[in-house]
């Protein structure tokens, strides 16, 4: 590889980071907007200053970035690892995971009013600590479902099965795939921070690992609707005019459903939480915590990483993405902050059909980023440098949700 100086290198980073942003988020649209014109993020300039007094526009970085992929691409691990951390092998299926089930704990009625709702390792021992047999219930099923895994990782280390088959080491990496995807939320997010560490993973683990679908069986309707009506306090029927009997879309934390508002005639989706996935994240949660505390005992394990701090942290924000009338107040404050970028549209949010565990926002048809035309890539980087820039360094909140920010051409 040729040898660039280090105001190239901190370019191609900068735009690479951009470039990440385009084509991981795989979920957000592309969709055309009336009297728009491409040809005016096409020509938009982005300057990047550096060290040493200079400037860069983002075309210059565009072909200084060309010139290194073309590098890479000439080393297969090299390659493997910025197709996975550009999320080139992202899954962009829309249906479930076929013969899939998720194992998920659910509690009494009256024990989920106890259950904190915000991130608290204090809490939560008190909770289950009460609570033995949702503790030996969720062991049973990491065991009954990751045990067999684990079993033949263990061979295949004492055995040397992975230096005799390289083909293995993918095979049991999609293995690990949909073990994850059958536990769970707090098992999905590890396995999503996973697949884009160089780092911890192999090229090829990482590669199959971002495979990892996000999108699993739907719950039944019926529960659904119950959960809008005891959420929202009054019936569906009141206050949607039209729904889809069944969602248009399954994941770990939900599913949606295509509706019309009754009062405006306004066309939403309706976001539902899945039943017991608080209770099973908090599970998940309170026994990684106890494990971390196990952990501290042996400083062999804890010099490099303290598992406890990251997992409070982790957590914290966890709680968070489950509570969707944060999820709505964040949607309200970017769309204002976005409305100096008239080509970045974000989704109407509305607070009035807002509650912890059901969202309402503007529904808006479009295509996804990653069946967009190779063309209009490079308008789109130019377009989120600049989405992202504004955030960072003028609005100062930036929202890492992909599914909020909708750019139009």
């Amino acid at each position: 590889m040729p040898q660039f100086s280090s105001k190239a290198l901190a370019v191609a980073l900068c735009l690479s980071a951009s470039h990440c942003f385009l084509q991981a988020e795989v979920d957000a649209f592309v969709a055309p907007r009336p009297n728009a014109n491409i040809k005016q993020v096409r020509h938009a300039s982005v300057l990047f200053s550096t060290n040493d007094g200079g400037n860069v526009r983002v075309k210059e970085a565009s072909s200084l970035m060309q010139e290194i992929r073309a590098e890479l691409s000439k080393n297969e691990e090299a390659s493997l690892v910025m197709d996975a951390i550009r999320g080139k092998n992202l899954n962009d299926d829309d249906s479930a995971v076929a013969g899939l089930t998720m194992q998920l704990v659910d509690f009494a009625p009256e024990d989920d009013k106890e259950l904190p709702y915000d991130y608290n390792p204090t809490a939560l021992k008190e909770f289950f600590s009460k609570r033995p047999g949702a503790i030996v219930t969720r062991i049973l099923q990491l065991m009954t479902v990751g045990g067999g895994f684990m079993a033949n990782v263990a061979l295949d280390q004492l055995l040397g099965r992975l230096k005799k088959n390289p083909d293995l080491e993918v095979q049991r990496a999609g293995e690990l795939r949909d073990l994850i995807t059958s536990l769970g939320p707090f098992y999905i997010k590890i396995g999503q921070a996973l697949s884009i560490r160089p780092d911890v993973l192999s090229p090829r683990s990482m590669v199959e690992l971002q495979k990892l679908c996000d999108k699993v069986p739907s719950f039944d309707s019926k529960i659904a609707f119950a959960t809008i009506e005891r959420e929202l306090g009054r019936p569906v029927d009141e206050i949607f005019s039209e729904i889809t009997p069944e969602p248009v879309a399954a994941a770990s934390l939900g599913q949606v459903y295509k509706a019309k508002l009754r009062a405006t005639g306004e066309t939403v989706a309706v976001k539902v939480q899945r039943p017991a996935v608080l209770e099973t994240v908090s599970l998940d949660l309170f026994l990684a915590r106890e494990a971390g505390l196990i952990a501290r005992n042996f400083p062999a394990l804890v010099d490099r990483l303290d598992a406890v701090a990251l997992l409070d942290e982790f957590a914290f924000r966890f709680y968070q993405e489950l509570d969707y009338n944060l999820e709505c107040e964040n949607g309200l404050r970017i769309k204002k902050d976005m409305e100096v970028l008239p080509m970045v549209v974000i989704p109407k949010n509305y607070p009035e059909y807002t509650s912890r565990r059901v969202h309402v926002a503007e529904w808006i048809d479009g295509e996804k980023l990653s069946q967009s035309k190779a063309d209009d890539v490079g308008a789109l980087v130019n377009l989120g440098v600049i989405t992202y820039l504004t955030q960072l360094l003028d609005a100062g909140f930036f929202h890492a949700g992909k599914k909020f920010v909708i750019v139009y051409l």
